[in-house]
């Protein structure tokens, strides 16, 4: 469900079945829910249907869909999908190339599909990545052999525009990103609009 760190203006709960709200802790890398007790945690946990009119301040950066896994899981690495999982790609430009593991999105979708084998793919947003050095503003990126990005080619524009994994933004400065309490460190990662 992400981090609510602001403020609901409006919720409504499902009409049906019981529903759940109870504090807990969330893994910002893998979204594992723990439940240690109903009054600690630093997330919320729902159970049933929610929609709200407004949210404030309650997300980070991207949206992630988490797909099964049958490699390491590395945030910023680019993934591409295989009839038994999402792999870190090894060739440049990789056919079937699905995205970039992210630890920076708020809010995730299809977590608990496949317990202890999902990757966070990033589908919107900007994600931190690992990029082969600072590019211009909006150059497009495609994966290298060791699941970096890096700008393409032209010709590798015209032929494989699908295998566009993102947009270079700009190198990341700090040693942690995030608010305090939930930084994740950096790594010397870059920036990258999702494509």
């Amino acid at each position: 469900m992400g981090r609510l760190h602001g403020y609901l203006t409006t919720i409504h709960f499902g009409t049906t079945g019981n529903v759940l709200l109870r504090r807990c802790t969330i893994n910002s890398s893998t979204g594992d829910v723990t439940l240690p007790g109903m009054n600690t945690g630093n997330g919320l946990q729902l159970v049933g249907q929610f929609s709200a009119d407004k949210v404030w301040n309650a997300v980070w950066n991207d949206v992630a869909d988490f797909q099964l896994l049958c490699d390491e899981l590395i945030p910023g690495k680019c993934y591409f999908d295989t009839k038994d999982g999402a792999k870190i790609c090894n060739t440049r430009c990789q056919m079937s190339v699905i995205g970039i593991a992210s630890d920076t999105f708020g809010y995730g979708v299809g977590c608990g599909a496949n317990p202890n084998r999902e990757v966070p793919i990033g589908v919107a947003g900007w994600v931190l990545a690992y990029v082969d050095k600072e590019y211009e503003c909006g150059t497009p990126l495609t994966n290298d052999e060791f699941g970096n990005l890096t700008a393409m080619t032209r010709d590798e524009k015209l032929e494989y525009p699908e295998r566009i994994v993102g947009l270079y933004k700009r190198k990341e400065m700090d040693e942690f990103w995030g608010p305090e309490g939930t930084k994740i460190e950096v790594k010397g990662r870059h920036w990258v609009k999702i494509k």
